[in-house]
């Protein structure tokens, strides 16, 4: 450890630290524009100013002592900037002198020289960095008040401002004002070390200077983080945009459930409206970032909610009570043999939910019980690994898309072939400036192996990278193996596993939804004794299947038809709804296929509202706090089980969220810890058809508001495969799937595998392959 003397504290820090961290360590502050936690800080912006000094030493190498026998300091000439200066031991740190304020309150002069006084009207008023270092650093009595029985001036400003490009869009989700812009260069910083994709940049000289992109749009799933980095109001999130102010809003902490891997958000709600997702800071998880699809698609939340119960009478659903709902429920289900009742959970069920569910099912003895998106493989049946496990790991073996599957690993791999190591923790949290973070860090590409049904963005990383048919990784892991020969590209990735010392295996969907496959990668694992991270459809799934949601022995799975009564809390295929004698769903919102066939809809509160745990990709406890949505009469699903079991005459196993918290207790770790559950059961799922489902980061139920107007289902074809199929770029058509019939675009990729068309999945059946029926516009069938 390193002592080091911040004006009157003495602090021990570890070496290589900045000291600017040092002094938040000893409980001073420093402001900043130009760095931000994980950023690698360029010292641009000046704020951070601070002397330096260091213990004069002799000739003898001793510290030379003063009168007080105290060692003599021997200042740096000129102000240092904290970001970018290690620690050194006995190193002298002040903050709060004459010279340093007044050359604090100089810079935040030159960063107010041309920002405009816009302050009512921006929307980061009251959440503004500048707004906070003008009243904390910017006004400077040597500067305004030269006589002191003169009355004060607060500025010396004698001229206009310039006046540039104002609400500038970037993309359908970011704007930018250029005018507010103080060029900290973040955002800049931002794409170019985070996702990796170099698409901002300062452009022109001087007081012409202004950040801009080539092209509209920003190409990255990650765009959103710029509107949260940006210290003023220049980068905005168009979804929440004059929308309310900062100071209106109430803020939830909580996890998103869209993906597996569960990162922490923040919920800004006003008046029973969903407004905004930002990013919360949890370093296990995803740092202080969050992918486009967890930030900006949110508005669904507020648009055509399901309010009440909804019962069927005269062929039709009618808004009713919820007596009338459970008087509707025993009258339906009036004869049914409880073993013939199927209980299906969403993909984002909670784990109290869950073992609502598990307990519900043994009570009724019957085997039909699952959660949507299961994967023929269950996650379990890996050795979890953790973030922190991949970023010390020596090699990543790829078999899947991190960046549409888990779209925060992409962020994670951006650091593992950088070779940087999980931050340590100081007094005040995460380092702000983390100097083992370097300009243009050089990617280590031999550390990456990849194999993807098509050419997937983390491609541009891997040293190792194969581009292969759907259904192949089953014949890529036998020559992983060693069982098989395989090309060039399996031949180096084995030789690269061989050699490892702590790889870890990291597999998508494809690989889950084919048992062949699984078993394959969990023999490879195994044998290395390497750790896995298993990117699942469903969010909880590790921790339902922990509960023991799972299909029992002729059990009816969760897109399967087999139940004659069933509780969906989900819409499934309408093959598995056709034949039901009752069928009682859990929505929050109203799809076609409940209106035509569910007897009895009762409301469901979104992941947003729901109170809970869930677990991650990782095996690690996140807790689910409810946001103050308006969704009218909506339960959880611990609310709608009991109904269905008071309904069938058995006695609920729980009636409340506190109940069944208090039956967790010892089986589940508090928040943020790690699960550990291992199971070898296996449901093989038929993988036939050319149409594969592609893995995407949106979700098909977001598709509303700016997103609707943006993101697109897609129908990938290779170019010789549509001299075929009559498939013209650019036309939109029809494409028949387990959810129904989706209008997607044809785009022509020559990345492809020749035969097989690629859909959007933008849901729970990512990975699998299904027959293909096509409509082309002319009417005729591809």
């Amino acid at each position: 450890m390193v002592r080091v003397k911040v004006n009157d504290r003495t602090v021990e820090v570890p070496p290589g630290t900045s000291v600017m961290d040092a002094v938040f360590h000893a409980g001073y502050d420093v402001p900043l524009f130009c760095s931000e936690k994980h950023l690698s800080p360029i010292g641009a912006c000046r704020m951070c100013l601070v002397r330096i000094g260091l213990p004069k030493r002799g000739p003898d190498g001793k510290p030379v002592l003063n009168d007080q026998g105290e060692p003599e300091i021997a200042w740096q000439p000129k102000l240092a900037a904290s970001c970018v200066t290690a620690v050194a031991d006995g190193m002298v740190v002040d903050t709060l002198s004459e010279v340093v304020r007044e050359a604090q309150a100089g810079m935040v002069e030159f960063t107010l020289l041309n920002h405009p006084l816009d302050c009512p009207t921006c929307d980061k008023g009251g959440a503004c960095e500048l707004q906070d270092r003008t009243v904390e650093y910017g006004l400077y009595e040597k500067y305004y008040q030269k006589d002191p029985l003169a009355p004060p001036t607060y500025t010396r400003f004698a001229f206009t401002r310039r006046h540039v490009d104002k609400h500038h869009p970037l993309s359908p989700f970011v704007v930018l004002d250029r005018e507010r812009c103080i060029h900290c260069k973040r955002c800049v910083r931002y794409f170019e070390e985070i996702p990796g994709d170099e698409v901002l940049d300062f452009i022109e000289r001087g007081v012409h200077t202004f950040i801009g992109t080539m092209d509209f749009g920003l190409p990255s799933g990650f765009s959103g983080n710029i509107t949260d980095i940006c210290p003023v109001g220049a980068l905005l999130d168009l979804t929440a945009r004059f929308r309310a102010r900062n100071w209106e809003m109430e803020e939830t902490p909580s996890h998103c459930a869209l993906c597996s891997l569960g990162c922490g958000i923040t919920a800004d709600t006003r008046s029973g409206e969903l407004l905004r997702i930002r990013a919360r800071e949890v370093p296990e998880v995803n740092e202080i970032w969050l992918c486009d699809a967890g930030r900006f698609g949110h508005e669904w939340a507020d648009e055509n909610r399901v309010h009440y119960p909804l019962v069927r009478k005269g062929g039709r659903l009618v808004e009713a009570s919820w007596e009338e709902a459970l008087a509707a429920l025993r009258e339906g289900l009036k004869g049914a043999k409880k073993e013939e009742v199927g209980i299906y959970l969403p993909h984002d069920a909670t784990l109290e939910e869950g073992l609502m569910a598990a307990e519900l099912a043994r009570a009724l003895n019957t085997p039909h019980l699952d959660f949507q998106g299961r994967t023929a493989a269950p996650a379990s049946l890996f050795p979890p690994a953790t973030l922190e496990d991949l970023l010390r790991a020596d090699l990543a073996l790829i078999l899947g898309d991190p960046t549409e599957e888990a779209p925060l690993l992409h962020l994670r791999l951006s650091e593992f072939v950088r070779d940087l190591r999980p931050a340590p923790r100081l007094a005040h949290g995460t380092p702000f400036a983390d100097l083992a973070i370097k300009e243009r860090m050089p990617r280590r590409t031999e550390k990456l192996a990849l194999f993807a049904p098509y050419r997937v963005p983390l491609m541009k990383w891997a040293g190792i990278a194969q581009v292969h048919a759907p259904g192949e990784e089953r014949e890529i892991l036998l020559a992983l193996l060693g069982d098989k020969e395989g090309g060039e590209a399996v031949a180096r990735a084995k030789e690269a596993w061989e050699k490892a010392q702590n790889p870890v295996l990291i597999l998508g969907a494809g690989v889950l939804q084919d048992t062949v496959a699984a078993e394959r990668a969990r023999l490879l694992a195994e044998r290395k004794g390497a750790k896995v991270l298993a990117m699942t459809p469903a969010a909880n799934a590790r921790g339902l299947e922990a509960l023991g949601v799972w299909p029992g022995e002729r059990g009816a799975g969760w897109d399967e038809a087999g139940s004659p009564y069933a509780y969906y809390g989900f819409v499934p295929p309408e093959s598995a709804l056709k034949g039901k004698r009752f069928l009682l769903m859990h929505l929050s919102h109203l799809h076609p296929l409940a209106e035509r066939y569910a007897d009895v809809v009762l409301p469901a509160p979104t992941f947003y509202e729901k109170r809970g745990r869930v677990v991650n990709l990782e095996g690690r406890v996140l807790p689910l706090n409810p946001a103050p949505i308006h969704s009218g009469e909506a339960e959880g699903a611990l609310q709608a089980l009991a109904l269905l079991a008071e309904a069938l005459g058995v006695r609920p196993p729980f009636r409340l969220g506190l109940e069944a918290e208090k039956a967790l207790k010892g089986k589940v770790p508090p928040p943020l810890g790690l699960l550990s559950h291992r199971t070898k059961e296996l449901r093989p799922q038929a993988q036939e058809g050319r149409l594969y489902l592609r893995p995407t980061m949106w979700k098909a139920w977001q598709l509303t508001g700016k997103v609707k107007e943006t993101v697109r289902p897609e129908l990938w074809v290779h170019p010789e495969t549509t001299k075929a199929e009559a498939l013209l770029e650019g036309a939109w058509v029809e494409v028949e799937t387990p959810l129904g019939s989706v209008r997607a675009q044809v785009v022509h990729r020559e990345d492809l595998a020749r035969g097989f068309l690629y859909l959007s999945a933008m849901g729970p059946f990512a990975g699998r392959r299904v027959e293909a029926k096509v409509l082309v516009p002319t009417g005729g069938e591809a």
